[in-house]
């Protein structure tokens, strides 16, 4: 169950720390969204909100969980943010796959095929979790909060799933009838994110793997509308919600010939997990952002990685 105080608030820093002066793919936006989403700074704000260490990988962080309940609060915490880390991973969680080829195996199919299914599977399935983390897209500039955001409508007695993704989630910690009885509501979470500020078009996402990430969020901005019918449409309705500067980190991996799911490209330049565990949004986006920052640092810094922008993993 959710803890009813939504635990403590990240609130506006008396002394936020400077934009970066020097990174490789941000572009630091410092006040796109309206004046009266800031707050004034409270005496309480703690500087250990933010890491300052020299790598990622060492950095402290929490996950904070996001129910109806405190989800305004939150919201006006990240607007507090954005200007300061203008990078965004995406993480989410989802009831499985419905639908599938197995006249082709996934390694064999192109960048339609896939989509095909992609687009069969979140238009039939419904939205569970979604995480999000911060970063400035320098070295060591990532938030110390990861934000889990818990949506609401989802009925395993009425609704389409996998019974064993469904099952892998709840042993991973997924409390379903937590997200019915406290979820935040679909509409509510597509107003809160322009609200906020993400959906100003001018940050930098990222996300593992993207093609479903992406996907089921097009989906909640456009209130549950279908996808679009070709693979052209979507990687355009990407750009427009999104913005030009979509990069996957599966992607990037592989162009570092480094193979493998999450776990497995962490795992190959030593990046753990520092809060939560995996198959949750908020956890797996904190690892995700982590590893694309070392990432980064190791293998990009003599080439700009927004070269890989709009690029997503097995649709392109």
């Amino acid at each position: 169950m959710p803890y009813r105080d939504g635990g403590p608030a990240v609130i506006h820093p008396h002394h936020p720390p400077s934009p970066p002066t020097t990174s490789t793919f941000v572009h630091v936006v410092p006040h796109y969204y309206p004046a009266a989403a800031m707050v004034p700074p409270p005496s309480s704000y703690s500087p250990a909100m933010f890491s300052t260490a020299s790598a990622v990988v060492v950095a402290k962080a929490e996950v904070r969980d996001v129910w109806a309940f405190n989800l305004e609060e939150e919201l006006t915490n990240i607007a507090a943010m954005l200007p300061y880390y203008p990078c965004v991973c995406v993480d989410t969680e989802f009831p499985g796959a419905v639908h599938d080829d197995p006249g082709t195996p996934r390694y064999l199919r192109g960048p339609r095929e896939s989509y095909a299914l992609v687009k069969r599977n979140v238009d039939d399935l419904k939205l569970l979790q979604v995480g999000v983390a911060l970063s400035s897209g320098a070295a060591g500039g990532r938030c110390r909060i990861a934000w889990q955001f818990n949506i609401a409508g989802f009925d395993p007695a009425r609704d389409p799933h996998a019974p064993a993704s469904i099952a892998m989630l709840r042993a991973h910690g997924m409390d379903l009838a937590a997200l019915r009885d406290h979820g935040v509501r679909p509409d509510d979470f597509a107003a809160g994110f322009y609200r906020c500020g993400l959906g100003c078009g001018q940050l930098t996402w990222a996300a593992f793997a993207g093609a479903y990430d992406f996907a089921y969020l097009a989906k909640a901005l456009t209130c549950g509308a279908p996808l679009p019918e070709t693979l052209e449409g979507f990687h355009a309705l990407v750009k427009g919600l999104f913005g030009p500067k979509v990069l996957d980190v599966k992607h990037l991996a592989k162009c570092c010939g480094i193979q493998g799911g999450l776990e497995q490209v962490a795992a190959a330049i030593g990046v753990e997990r520092v809060a939560g565990r995996a198959h949750c949004a908020g956890s797996d986006s904190l690892l995700t952002i982590d590893v694309l920052m070392v990432m980064v640092d190791r293998f990009f810094r003599n080439c700009n990685v927004l070269s890989h922008a709009g690029t997503i993993a097995d649709l392109a």
